[in-house]
């Protein structure tokens, strides 16, 4: 029977804010976010302006916006824990990082760049490869 949002399920690595994920989960999370996001500015860019097509991405651009917002989220606070870190931290990465602009993806690629702890730690075992 298939995992139904638990570790290792895409579900659970976007929305779940329990556990570790290693790096490679971290950066295919990243760049399914990106992808969507992409997908999204560019239908918004080759719809035209003032049309019912233009509205609706745009609508949508919101919605992946605020969805996007939570599930890098969570996929920082994850990737935080397997650092040693306490999850909450990932909040300084996605409130200051609008404001920070161009230094919002630093703190993004060291996550997808520093190793994480080989045992476990308070936040659980390492995540499986």
């Amino acid at each position: 029977m298939a995992n139904k949002g638990g570790p290792q399920s895409v579900f659970w690595a976007l929305f779940s804010l329990k556990g570790r994920i290693r790096r490679a989960t971290y950066g295919l999370g990243m760049a399914l976010i990106f992808s969507i996001w992409w997908v999204a500015v560019s239908q918004l860019f080759a719809a035209r302006e003032h049309s019912d097509q233009f509205t609706t991405w745009a609508v949508v651009l919101g919605l992946v916006a605020l969805a996007s917002t939570y599930c890098i989220y969570a996929l920082c606070h994850k990737r935080l824990h397997d650092l040693g870190y306490p999850g909450p931290y990932a909040l300084i990465i996605v409130v200051a990082g609008p404001f920070l602009s161009g230094f919002l993806f630093l703190p993004l690629i060291l996550l997808g760049v520093l190793k994480g702890q080989p045992d476990d730690n308070i936040y659980g075992p390492p995540p499986i490869r």
